[in-house]
């Protein structure tokens, strides 16, 4: 009898043991805050083959926002070269200014705004009396698409005694330079 009731007392103890702690979460909002309240024991006892651990609990979820600059980009733009050829100085509208050149290149440009395209003309050599540079087909790249641009430069009343006659010979650059269309 004895070691029955020895047995009885440890089976109601096993089981008192081995009762799962009875936990229950609660959020709540109180002005720009959040907060989440757990009932039960603040450390948990469990005995073997029992185990806890303690559960992330969502109080709070934060925007996450980024500052986008302005970008614009020439794609190739290393690769491209204008060479000036003698054309008709008529075809330039540069009637009785001989000799007149001409040269174009075009190139696809990507940009997340709208863009106004320039050029800027540097001369490197006295062969060039005067000169403009133009985007034919228009200036305005439009946002978020890649557009194709062609950008000529013309030449008149070239000082062609400066220089003696060659190929590829260096006479100045081009900056494209790039502002919003506004």
């Amino acid at each position: 009898m004895i070691k029955r009731t020895l047995i009885a007392i440890a089976v109601v103890a096993l089981l008192a043991t081995s009762a799962q702690a009875a936990l229950s979460e609660h959020y709540f909002d109180f002005g720009d805050h959040r907060g989440v309240k757990v009932d039960g024991k603040d450390t948990p006892t469990f005995r073997w083959p029992y185990s806890w651990s303690y559960q992330a609990l969502t109080i709070c979820n934060i925007p996450i926002v980024m500052d986008v600059g302005m970008y614009v980009k020439v794609i190739d733009c290393d690769k491209k070269k204008i060479t000036l050829v003698q054309v008709n100085c008529d075809d330039i509208g540069k009637g009785g200014k001989y000799p007149c050149y001409k040269g174009c290149t075009d190139f696809n440009v990507i940009a997340n705004f709208e863009v106004k395209m320039g050029a800027s003309l540097h001369k490197t050599s006295d062969l060039i009396k005067d000169w403009s540079a133009e985007y034919e087909g228009g200036d305005v790249v439009p946002a978020a698409t890649t557009t194709n641009i062609k950008l000529c430069v013309k030449a008149w009343e070239a000082q062609l005694d400066k220089h003696p006659a060659g190929e590829n010979v260096s006479v100045g650059n081009v900056d494209i330079t790039v502002k919003p269309n506004i």
